[in-house]
């Protein structure tokens, strides 16, 4: 059995000048931690925070991937350069370990500022994550138990409340969205039939019904948890890389590079263990890419065709109307 971290990433919809302030994409992430590496990343990375921001107990100072990035708090006296090197190195720790890391992006469409449309980006969100969470362990035969941050109320969600929730009456949380999708998933295991309760019918059956995903999602504060703590640092990291790459290919001229918190050598050692996974509406199916950076990009956006002229769409249809 495997315990998985999960966080997620690009929840803000503010629009700022024809972009979202955290970016196009909604990404929830996944990192796995195996038993036999367990007690070792723990303790390599209390080194690492103590190295670089002279935290000698961790109960008593929250790692915040955000804030590292942005000179507050813990970070203050860093230079960029310095915290830049905290987050490759962090990343050259997972990758010695093995870690491997899931995450979901996919294109915000709250642009219409509707309940139903976010809603329904965070289903897809929840539905491709965890999808890529039952393959990753399919592949080497484990089973995995999901622990995900508490936020308000979150602890005291219950999945069979969830299950027949109204998403055209009511604004779903991260929490509820999961929720919502682990039923789907898993409800055959303990309801007669076929899975029934998915928002977007599987093209698959067979893949939507998980066999390795056990018990149900955990919630745990993110300050009593350092693995929440060190997820919130991969997929803050794979939020900033995607933004890179969609000013990549939509408005290279409002790229920034230097907003990227890691090197270009920084997922050198760990890019065989990420595992991008987004939803297609078009394929009703779910993509899964490599990190393969070329021209440029980070990751492999012309393996789901035609991605790339849907990214230019996107942005097009956020830029403010010229009066």
């Amino acid at each position: 059995m495997i315990l998985i971290y999960l966080d997620e990433s690009g929840t803000n919809y503010k629009n700022k000048d024809g972009l979202y302030l955290d970016g196009p994409f909604l990404i929830f992430g996944a990192m796995f931690v195996y038993e036999d590496v367990y007690w070792s990343l723990e303790r390599l990375f209390c080194q690492l925070i103590d190295k670089y921001f002279g935290i000698e107990n961790w109960l008593n100072q929250e790692v915040h991937a955000t804030d590292i990035w942005a000179g507050i708090g813990l970070s203050s006296g860093l230079k960029p350069n310095e915290r830049r090197e905290f987050f490759d190195q962090f990343l050259q720790l997972c990758g010695k370990l093995g870690l491997h890391y899931v995450f979901s992006f996919n294109l915000k469409h709250g642009n219409r500022n509707t309940i139903v449309d976010k809603n329904l980006d965070l289903i897809r969100a929840a539905d491709s994550l965890l999808t890529g969470i039952e393959h990753n362990l399919a592949e080497i035969h484990q089973t995995g138990v999901l622990v995900c941050d508490a936020t308000t109320g979150s602890e005291n969600l219950k999945t069979k409340d969830i299950a027949n929730i109204d998403i055209n009456q009511k604004s779903l949380s991260s929490a509820e969205a999961l929720l919502k999708e682990f039923y789907a998933m898993t409800s055959w295991r303990s309801t007669k039939g076929e899975c029934s309760a998915f928002t977007f019918p599987p093209k698959y059956q067979m893949e939507a019904m998980s066999v390795y995903l056990i018990d149900r999602v955990h919630f745990l504060p993110s300050n009593d948890s350092l693995f929440l703590q060190m997820c919130d640092i991969l997929t803050f990291v794979m939020q900033r890389s995607l933004v890179h790459d969609y000013l990549l290919c939509v408005a290279k001229d409002r790229m920034i590079p230097d907003k990227v918190p890691i090197t270009k050598g920084g997922l050198s050692m760990m890019k065989s263990k990420i595992h991008p996974a987004t939803y297609s509406d078009e394929a009703n199916d779910v993509y899964f890419i490599g990190v393969e950076p070329r021209k440029g990009l980070l990751f492999d956006f012309a393996a789901i065709d035609p991605y790339p002229e849907q990214l230019k769409k996107h942005y097009l249809e956020m830029q403010p109307t010229q009066k």
